[in-house]
C-alpha cells in the first residue's frame, strides 16, 4: 500500500500545506521533520523552532516524527580531506554553493529515512509562485500548494488567520540552521544579538576553518563589523539624546 508522507520543515509553506491537508481530511501516514544536528548532542534549530513543533502537534492533533541527521555539522567540519588541493586539511565551513552540509547532513538523512516507508508519496511545501523548484520536483513527490494555486504570501495569510505563523518570522525572513553559511547579514546580526551562545560557537569554528564562513567574510570579521555598527548606533543615540530632551 502506498503511504502518504508529509515533509514538514516548520516554515510557512510546509506548515500551510500540513494544516490544510489535515483540515481537508487528506490521507497522512506520517509527518517528518528532518533535524540537522550542529553537534552530536546539539540541534541545528533555534529554540523557538522546537517550541513550534510542539505547538503544531497540539494544533493538528498529530505526532510529528523528528529524524536527526545521520551526521552532525561539527563532525563533518573536522573531517580531513584525503586528496586534492585540500589534502590534509579539515573540511571547515562549506562553500555557499554546493555546500557539503546539505548533501552529507540533510539529503543523506532524507534518503535513508524515506526508504523505510517503501512505496510512498512525499508531500512537499512548494508554493505556486516557485516555478524553478516545481520544475525539479521528483516523480514520487507532490506539491499541494501549487495544486491549490497558493503563493508564499497566501501561506503567510493562511497561518496568520489561524495564529500559527512560526514566531521566528518576526526575526528572520527565511528559516534554517543557525550555522548556515547562506544566511544574509541581517539574519547573522539577529543571531549574534539574540543567540550569543550560538554566535560564540561560530567564532570557535571560525578559528579552525581553512575556508572563510562567507566568500567575503570570516565570522571574526563580521564580529568586528557588527561591533563597530553597535558602537556607532550608541554614539548616534547619545548625540540625539539632548535634542530629544530639548
Amino acid at each position: 500500500m502506498v503511504k502518504h508522507i508529509v515533509s514538514w520543515s516548520g516554515g510557512k509553506d510546509s506548515s500551510t500545506m500540513l494544516i490544510r491537508m489535515v483540515e481537508e481530511g487528506l490521507p497522512i501516514d506520517d509527518i517528518v521533520f528532518i533535524e540537522v544536528m550542529a553537534t552530536p548532542t546539539l540541534g541545528g534549530e533555534l529554540p523557538e523552532m522546537y517550541e513550534y513543533i510542539g505547538k503544531m502537534e497540539r494544533y493538528i492533533g498529530r505526532k510529528i516524527t523528528v529524524v536527526r541527521s545521520v551526521l552532525d555539522f561539527d563532525t563533518v567540519f573536522h573531517q580531513v580531506y584525503q586528496k586534492g588541493q585540500w589534502a590534509g586539511k579539515i573540511y571547515g565551513f562549506p562553500l555557499t554553493r554546493g555546500a557539503w552540509c546539505n548533501s552529507r547532513l540533510k539529503m543523506r538523512t532524507v534518503q535513508k529515512h524515506y526508504k523505510t516507508y517503501g512505496e510512498h508519496i512525499r508531500y512537499v511545501g512548494i508554493a505556486a509562485n516557485e516555478p524553478k523548484r516545481l520544475a525539479r520536483l521528483k516523480a514520487c513527490c507532490r506539491a499541494p500548494l501549487a495544486e491549490w494555486g497558493m503563493t508564499e504570501q497566501d501561506c503567510v495569510e493562511f497561518l496568520k488567520k489561524r495564529e500559527m505563523l512560526n514566531p521566528l518570522y518576526q526575526k528572520f525572513k527565511r528559516l534554517g540552521c543557525w550555522f548556515c553559511v547562506k544566511q544574509g547579514l541581517a539574519s547573522l546580526r539577529v543571531l549574534r544579538r539574540d543567540y550569543p551562545e550560538y554566535w560564540a560557537m561560530l567564532l570557535e569554528w571560525d578559528k579552525e576553518s581553512p575556508r572563510t564562513f562567507k566568500p567575503r567574510y570570516t565570522v571574526s570579521g563580521l564580529e568586528q563589523r557588527f561591533s563597530l555598527e553597535d558602537r556607532q548606533l550608541r554614539l548616534a543615540a547619545t548625540d540625539e539624546a539632548p535634542l530629544k530632551a530639548a
